[in-house]
């Protein structure tokens, strides 16, 4: 009886042995899949060129370039030709501006629509398409956009369209097109511009930005091949990237892909991850604001991504992996 029992125990072991080394298998696959796969975005192509397909909105998976166009922006059968500026609203609304018409409109996700209804119009703003507005919302809802023309930071009044400026004049310093905020208190990051019109090489780096003075401060370089303006956006996890649109660089012909990067708050330095198909992309809108947890205290150590899916899994497999080492101490 007591052999049986033993002889059973083994082939039940070895049983869950294979149960065990199947699911790691599975898991390291998913694993593999989910280290591959990057956060989704929105951007829209309004340097693109093409009669048939400029400004509509993209889906854009930011680790491979793949783009899929939603839809044309309209409003009212217009077009909205002009959104350099997205983000997306802590409700998880989609936003967009349109520095042609000066207006400030929520954005359908799967189609591109706006409802007319629902546009704002911006008051205070130069008129002709001049401003490159960047935009992002804070863990507070408020919206924050920069103007190029200006060289200034304001906060928008979402309701009316109004604007309050924050510190002096040109506080800036520098061709800011695309901002990016994280976490609460707001830390506001800045991607100032690649080339002027001519060719010129103007400011490609990244900025933290004051948001009570809206002065500038230069991190570093970005480090990347030469575009003209780009899209900034943090991902939920608090990644932050970049998109470039690079149609008619150095003052060519040339309709070269977006291309699409990691960048380092600390140095500033562009890490190059893909490029899409399309070109002109000018905006870029990964997540809703992202860090809005409460704070936490400083205890010296580096947080650990529990909440990252990665993290988990790693976490799970860990554990599944102990499990088994301890199982096979103990019935060998």
């Amino acid at each position: 009886m007591i052999f049986q029992l033993l002889g059973q125990l083994r082939v039940d072991f070895a049983y869950m042995n294979f149960r065990i080394r199947h699911f790691l298998y599975l898991g390291a696959f998913v694993f593999a899949i989910n280290a591959n796969a990057g956060p989704m975005a929105y951007s829209v192509n309004s340097d693109s060129g093409d009669q048939e397909n400029q400004d509509s909105l993209y889906e854009i998976d930011l680790a491979t370039g793949a783009d899929t166009r939603q839809g044309t922006l309209l409003s009212g059968g217009q077009g909205r030709t002009d959104t350099e500026g997205l983000a997306i609203h802590p409700d998880g609304t989609l936003w967009g501006v349109d520095d042609e018409k000066l207006k400030l409109f929520p954005i359908n996700k799967l189609s591109g629509s706006i409802n007319f209804n629902d546009e704002i119009q911006l008051s205070g703003f130069s008129a002709g398409g001049s401003n490159d507005f960047g935009m992002t919302f804070n863990c507070e809802g408020s919206l924050y956009v920069t103007s190029v023309v200006d060289q200034n930071l304001y906060k928008i009044n979402i309701s009316d369209g109004s604007r309050e400026q924050i510190g002096a004049d040109k506080a800036l310093g520098a061709n800011i097109s695309a901002i990016a905020a994280y976490g609460s208190p707001m830390q506001l990051y800045g991607l100032g511009n690649g080339q002027f019109l001519n060719g010129d090489e103007d400011v490609p780096n990244l900025y933290w930005i004051n948001p009570v003075s809206g002065v500038a401060t230069l991190i570093g370089a970005l480090g990347a091949d030469e575009y003209n303006q780009g899209g900034l956006s943090f991902d939920a996890d608090g990644t932050l990237w970049a998109i470039t649109d690079r149609r008619i660089i150095n003052n060519s012909i040339e309709n070269k892909p977006s291309q699409i990067m990691r960048l380092n708050l600390i140095s500033g330095a562009a890490s190059y991850v893909s490029q899409t198909t399309e070109v002109g992309f000018e905006s870029l809108a990964a997540s809703a604001p992202a860090g809005c947890g409460p704070a936490q205290a400083d205890d010296g150590y580096a947080p650990i991504p529990a909440m990252n899916p990665v993290g988990r899994l790693i976490t799970v497999l860990s554990m599944l992996m102990a499990g088994m080492f301890i199982l096979r101490r103990r019935f060998s």
